[in-house]
């Protein structure tokens, strides 16, 4: 039996309508290869920084960048149009909602502490039983111990809750974790997916 629907942020409950991960590798001509993703969130994602300067200065670092005057100022703008922009997907707050009756809500992602503001700019931060950042908690999805963590935190067990996330390889290791998996592709997409599996 399903006792807890955990969710990831970004392309599952809202958009940033920009990737910022794709402006910074255009920004610098960072090749793209199979572990960039990896190297960026690594670089930006897992720590609390003090500013967002200091978050900057350690991604021209970690990818070998000498910053020119102007970039890490380019930088930060960046991420903060990013989180001006940031919208829920309609439908997605009413849904919460609605699940919350019911199931525990826990949530997942690989995000900056900065951008993690968006749960109360959205006001639904209240709505789940266990946030897990990545920026918190030290390390970063696809691991099997961020998800430990949150099943903890919600006390269900893996086979009791559903993993939602655009990432295929997010989807893929939370199945081999033991929990189900959807894969948001759009709202209405997943909100059939979602009732199918809890009316099974």
């Amino acid at each position: 039996m399903i006792k807890a629907i955990i969710f990831d942020l970004w392309l599952t409950l809202g958009t940033k309508h920009i990737s910022i991960s794709r402006a910074l590798q255009k920004k610098f001509s960072i090749k793209k290869t199979d572990d960039f993703l990896h190297l960026y969130e690594k670089a930006v994602q897992l720590k609390n920084w003090e500013s967002e300067e200091e978050m900057a200065k350690n991604f021209l670092r970690e990818f070998n960048i000498k910053a020119r005057p102007g970039e890490v100022e380019w930088i930060i703008d960046l991420f903060r149009d990013g989180r001006q922009k940031a919208t829920m997907y309609p439908g997605m707050k009413e849904l919460l909602l609605d699940l919350k009756k019911i199931y525990k809500l826990g949530f997942i992602s690989n995000t900056t502490v900065f951008e993690a503001t968006v749960l109360d700019k959205w006001d639904i931060r209240d709505l789940f039983d266990v946030v897990s950042f990545s920026w918190e908690v030290g390390v970063k999805k696809p691991t099997q111990e961020i998800f430990d963590i949150t099943l903890t935190q919600l006390e269900v067990l893996p086979c009791e809750s559903i993993f939602v996330d655009d990432g295929q390889k997010n989807i893929t290791a939370a199945i081999s974790y033991g929990l189900q998996g959807i894969r948001f592709e759009n709202f209405e997409q997943f909100k059939r997916e979602l009732y199918q599996m809890l009316t099974k």
